[in-house]
């Protein structure tokens, strides 16, 4: 069964589409939801891989050509080059692109959006309700028991490192 976004998925992935530099404290001011809320559930949406990552958009003309290094400056132009060829638009309207591409992302963001799950050991897909294993702050979505006991024995080692990793930070901020 794919995961559904409800109302609170919604409205924080709209606050972070504003900026996703944003704390959770922030997101959780801009949309009325409590900061642990925030967290959860856009650590949620990131554990079964809706949200790939939050990427910054670069605005390439605040360049000055004489302060560059030669070494950034090869790096930079090449970046500058994808973005130009990817998304083919002259230097007056990238405001507005970027906000037309703001708005086609929130219009498909909507209540009950199903989110296709995909089993972390197997990598099958889930129908009906996940096996979820859960240490740390982490989520692990499986198919079946027999998945998420295979996970469990293969990274042991691991989850327990992250679990005393995740106990230490919990205890230092306290």
């Amino acid at each position: 069964m794919p995961l559904s976004l409800d109302e609170t998925d919604i409205s924080i992935l709209n606050s972070i589409l504003e900026d996703g530099r944003k704390s959770f404290r922030q997101v959780s001011r801009d949309t009325g939801i409590t900061t642990p809320t925030v967290k959860a559930r856009y650590e949620r949406l990131v554990n079964v891989g809706f949200i790939k990552g939050v990427l910054p958009v670069f605005d390439f003309e605040k360049i000055e050509s004489d302060v560059r290094e030669e070494k950034n400056f090869i790096q930079l132009e090449i970046l500058k080059e994808n973005v130009r060829r990817r998304k083919n638009i002259n230097k007056s309207n990238q405001n507005s692109t970027l906000k037309e591409e703001i708005q086609e992302i929130r219009k498909k963001i909507s209540n009950g959006l199903a989110i296709n799950i995909i089993c972390d050991y197997c990598d099958g897909p889930v129908f009906g309700k996940p096996k979820i294993l859960k240490f740390a702050n982490i989520e692990r979505f499986f198919c079946c028991t027999s998945c998420k006991s295979g996970y469990s024995q293969k990274y042991r080692g691991r989850i327990e490192s992250i679990k005393k990793r995740y106990e230490g930070k919990s205890e230092l901020d306290e």
